[in-house]
């Protein structure tokens, strides 16, 4: 644990290797949404809820965060929630943006990951990581850290989907220690997807849910 608590002091969560690629060779059982066809060159996609922001302009800043200061650097491999389970595998991605930030003292940090995904991507990313959540609770992973996952507290991530097309979330806690946990969320909007965690070392739930219900309320405030 003393890995872990220094990992999480940067900021970082090491989970395995990120699979997002320009190989299309994936597939997926599952279809939360219609296919997106890829915007490159007409701009951000008109959804019920309206137009989709650019990556960047979805992006959380130390100012969304209060107490919390930007990461240097980032693993932007949290989308990989046990070994061989990567909820980017087999999705193209024409662009991405990770961001990180630690809490002044140390003791949290928030990890938001976002892709803008080419045809069905995004919804077909927050599939795989339904699909791969639920395989994983009590399954370490590349780096032989496990979490059992379970609902996130009621109305946490209300927020978040009501900005969004379809979400899945979890609240995990380390297996073995429970010192380090993690309250995450994985949603779509058009054919962006976004991931935003939230981890605590050493702090109850209900810290933890004040941490996440700030970050995932600043992430839904940046769609429209």
């Amino acid at each position: 644990m003393r890995r872990l608590a220094a990992l999480l002091a940067l900021g970082l969560l090491a989970a395995g290797s990120a699979a997002c690629s320009g190989d299309d060779s994936g597939t997926s059982t599952t279809t939360l949404a219609p296919s997106t066809e890829s915007t490159d060159a007409a701009g951000p996609p008109e959804t019920p809820a309206g137009p989709v922001p650019s990556v960047p302009d979805l992006m959380l800043t130390a100012e969304a965060l209060p107490g919390f200061a930007e990461a240097t650097d980032v693993d932007d491999t949290i989308t990989t929630f046990c070994a061989g389970e990567d909820a980017t595998a087999g999705l193209q991605a024409s662009e991405r943006e990770v961001r990180g930030f630690q809490r002044s003292g140390g003791g949290a940090s928030v990890i938001q990951v976002a892709f803008r995904f080419r045809d069905d991507g995004a919804a077909r990313f927050v599939a795989q990581a339904e699909a791969s959540l639920g395989r994983c609770s009590s399954v370490p992973d590349g780096t032989g850290l496990a979490f059992e996952y379970e609902p996130v507290t009621d109305g946490l991530d209300r927020a978040l989907a009501d900005a969004t097309e379809v979400i899945a979330s979890r609240y995990g806690v380390s297996v073995g220690s429970g010192n380090l946990s993690i309250n995450l969320a994985v949603a779509l909007r058009g054919d962006v997807g976004l991931l935003v965690a939230v981890l605590g070392l050493d702090l109850p739930r209900s810290d933890l849910d004040a941490l996440a219900a700030t970050a995932f309320d600043a992430v839904a405030a940046r769609l429209p």
